[in-house]
C-alpha cells in the first residue's frame, strides 16, 4: 500500500530565541488494499479473498517530506502483513466457520474449516524529484502468500484434513507521476497532489503448486492457485490518485488521499473451475450455464483514506485515520463475464512516523470494523437466472458468495533520500503563522 508523508515544518525563530522547533506529520497513501485492501477462497473470500493486491509506492511522497526537491532521489521499501480467517456474507460473519466441517483433532473435538490466508507484501520504491513539483515514481512489489484450507476425502474411508498451498514471487510493476497543483515553496499550510500511472502484468496470474492434495486421495501437481494469492491479475492498469492536506491548529494536520485502478481486462486467461450449471429452484430442471465465470478476472482496485496527524515529539509524530479499501463488483471499463470476489473493508487506523536526517521510519496497523463481500457479477447473473422462473417475488432466491477477511493488518515503512542538495533532503519549511 502507498505512503504519503509531510515531515519536517521548522518553525524558525528569531534571533532574541535562537532556537528551532520542528513539527513533523506524516500521510500514508496504502492499497491493500491492503489491504484489502485492501482484501476466502473456494467459495470464501475478501482482504485476503478479495485479492486487494499491495499498492504501496505509487504516492508521490511515499516516504519524506512535504515535497521531493529536484535532483532528489528517495529508495525505500515497504512491508504488509495480514491474516485472513474469518468468513462473511455481505456484512453477516459466518461464525460456524471457526469451529464446524474441519474433521476433527486428536481429541476428537471438531475443527473449522475457515480458509485462512497469510499474506506478506514487501514493495521496493524508487522515486525522483524531476522538479519541485513533479516526481517520477516506480515500484517493485513481492509477495509470499499462503493459502490454509480444508478438503474432505471421498475415499473408502472419508476423512477431512487441513493443507496448505503457496504462492511466491515478483508482482505487477508500477509506475507513476505526481504533481502538486500548488507552489510547495508558497504553500506552507496545504496543498493537493494529482497522480497519474500506469500498471504492468510482470507478476505471475497462473501460479501453481505440487503435491496438492486432491479429494479422491492422490497427489497432484501443476494446480493453479486461487485468485487471492497470485502475485499478479494479468491487466495493465491505470492508476488515478489523489492526495492533500490542510493544517488544522498547531501542529495538527487534516488529510486525505485516494486511488483508483482500472484494470479494463476482462479476465487474465487463467482457469478456475468449470462453469456454474443454473438449475430452476421450482423444479431443478437446467436453466443454463455460466460460462466465462469460471475465468479469473483483472478487477478494478480503490482505496480511500482521510484522517489528522500530530507531532508528539520532535521527530515522532502520530496519526490517526479511517481508511476503505476493495474491489467493486463491476469495472468502470470493458468487459465484466470473469470470476472476482468483489468486497471492502472499512478500517481505523492509527499509525507512528519517526525520522533522522535522512532516514524515515513508520507503522501503521489498521483494524477492520466493517467487512463486507458484495454481490459478485456471477452472483447475480445465477440469482436473476433462478427468479426468471419463480411467479411470486416473495419466493425469489438470493446468491451470495461469502469471503474470508482480516482482523487487522501491519504495515511497516522506511525510506532514505540522496542526491542534490541531499543534506536538506528533509527540508526545514517556515512555518507562516
Amino acid at each position: 500500500m502507498n505512503y504519503f508523508q509531510l515531515m519536517n515544518r521548522t518553525l524558525k525563530s528569531n534571533s532574541t530565541f535562537n532556537q528551532i522547533t520542528t513539527t513533523t506529520m506524516n500521510i500514508k497513501y496504502v492499497l491493500s488494499l491492503v489491504s484489502l485492501s485492501l482484501l476466502g477462497f473456494s467459495n470464501a473470500k475478501a482482504q485476503g479473498c478479495v485479492a486487494v493486491r499491495q499498492m504501496g509506492g505509487l504516492s508521490m511522497c511515499s516516504s519524506g517530506g512535504y515535497n521531493l526537491e529536484k535532483g532528489i532521489f528517495q529508495v525505500g521499501t515497504n512491508y504488509r502483513y495480514f491474516h485472513s480467517f474469518r468468513h462473511f456474507v455481505g456484512k453477516e460473519e459466518q461464525h460456524e466457520r471457526q469451529n464446524t466441517g474441519g474433521g476433527h483433532d486428536e481429541n476428537g473435538v471438531e475443527q473449522g474449516n475457515a480458509v485462512n490466508i497469510y499474506s506478506h507484501a514487501v514493495d521496493f520504491n524508487f522515486s525522483y524529484g524531476l522538479s519541485n513539483r513533479l516526481q517520477l515514481n516506480a515500484t517493485i512489489p513481492y509477495v509470499n502468500n499462503e493459502r490454509s484450507q480444508v478438503l474432505r476425502e471421498t475415499t473408502t474411508e472419508p476423512d477431512t484434513f487441513r493443507y496448505s498451498v503457496y504462492a511466491d514471487g515478483i508482482g505487477d510493476f508500477r509506475f507513476s507521476l505526481n504533481y502538486w497543483v500548488f507552489d510547495p515553496a508558497l504553500s506552507h499550510d496545504g496543498n493537493i497532489m494529482a497522480g497519474l500511472g500506469i500498471k504492468l502484468p510482470t507478476g505471475s496470474f497462473a501460479s501453481t503448486d505440487n503435491q496438492v492434495p486432491q479429494a479422491d486421495g492422490t497427489l497432484k501437481d501443476f494446480v493453479v492457485m486461487d485468485q487471492a494469492i497470485q502475485p499478479g491479475d494479468g491487466g495493465v492498469g491505470v492508476t488515478l490518485e489523489l492526495q492533500a492536506f490542510k493544517k488544522l491548529f498547531g501542529g495538527v494536520y487534516g488529510f486525505a488521499n485516494g486511488y483508483y485502478l482500472f484494470n479494463p481486462r476482462e479476465s487474465n486467461g487463467t482457469y478456475k473451475s468449470p462453469p456454474t450449471v443454473v438449475k430452476s429452484p421450482v423444479d431443478g430442471n437446467v436453466l443454463g450455464t455460466l460460462y466465462g465465470y469460471n475465468i479469473y478476472a483483472s478487477p478494478d482496485q480503490y482505496f480511500l483514506r482521510a484522517g489528522v496527524s500530530a507531532t508528539i515529539l520532535d521527530n515522532l509524530s502520530g496519526s490517526l485515520a479511517v481508511r476503505w479499501e476493495g474491489i467493486p463488483a463491476y469495472d468502470a471499463f470493458g468487459g465484466q463475464v470473469a470470476y472476482r470476489r468483489p468486497g471492502y473493508v472499512v478500517a481505523i487506523e492509527p499509525g507512528v512516523a519517526f525520522r533522522t536526517g535522512n532516514h524515515s521510519f513508520n507503522l501503521f496497523v489498521p483494524f477492520n470494523f466493517i467487512r463486507n463481500r458484495i454481490q459478485s457479477a456471477a452472483d447475480i447473473e445465477n440469482q436473476n437466472l433462478q427468479n426468471s422462473v419463480v411467479s411470486d417475488p416473495a419466493d425469489y432466491v438470493h446468491v451470495q458468495g461469502d469471503a474470508a477477511f482480516a482482523d487487522y493488518s501491519i504495515s511497516f515503512g522506511y525510506a532514505y533520500r540522496f542526491g542534490k542538495k541531499a543534506g536538506s533532503a528533509f527540508s526545514d519549511i517556515p512555518v507562516h503563522k
